[in-house]
């Protein structure tokens, strides 16, 4: 039998919410995102953030809310002095705001979001020297230090400068061998003339 994977997300639980809806409909189209699965996603991650957050307010685990912390941290969700109140006051956009798609925007590759998504996909993103080419890809604050974006033009002019260099280095003709044939054509044109005198 074959084991079927657990959802990796939420949807939600309420009926039609015309508010709701404009809402995600508003972040799907500002962060160029491919449908709302993505901003479930996001808002899945959130859900669980704050919800170990509330069980160690009550629990009081100083290396648990530390942990818990650092984390939020690395993801650049909250700042260095922050407290586990301030992940209960993060929002879905604070989760968006870290995908990878949304920095390559930022660091102003793109004009706009759909053409950074297409920058990712496309694989001319790379972290700390490795390709990365999942848009939805949540950015360390390390890893952001990181980003290298090629941009097309960049690689075209990289493919022309290496076409030119092959072609440099391709054997032009020797100039011996030029002066060479030079004499051969000159001592034709002598012999025909000679034969043309002689009759």
């Amino acid at each position: 039998m074959v084991k079927k994977l657990k959802k990796q997300y939420e949807t939600p639980n309420e009926g039609w919410s015309e508010e709701r809806i404009q809402r995600e409909d508003q972040l799907v189209e500002e962060y160029g995102l491919k449908n709302k699965k993505e901003v479930y996603k996001a808002e899945s991650m959130l859900r669980d953030l704050r919800r170990e957050a509330r069980k160690l307010v009550a629990q009081e685990d100083e290396e648990q809310n530390r942990n818990l912390i650092n984390k939020a941290q690395s993801l650049g969700l909250v700042k260095d002095d922050a407290q586990l109140e301030n992940i209960l006051t993060l929002n879905t956009t604070d989760i968006l705001d870290r995908r990878l798609q949304t920095a390559v925007n930022r660091k102003g590759y793109s004009d706009t979001v759909k053409e950074a998504r297409q920058l990712v996909t496309h694989g001319h993103t790379e972290i700390d020297g490795k390709r990365v080419n999942i848009p939805g890809y949540l950015l360390t604050k390390e890893e952001e230090k990181k980003l290298e974006v090629e941009l097309p033009e960049q690689e075209e002019n990289k493919e022309t400068e290496e076409t030119e260099e092959q072609e440099e280095t391709v054997d032009e003709p020797d100039e011996t061998d030029e002066a060479e044939e030079n004499e051969s054509e000159e001592e034709t044109t002598e012999n025909e003339d000679n034969e043309e005198g002689g009759e």
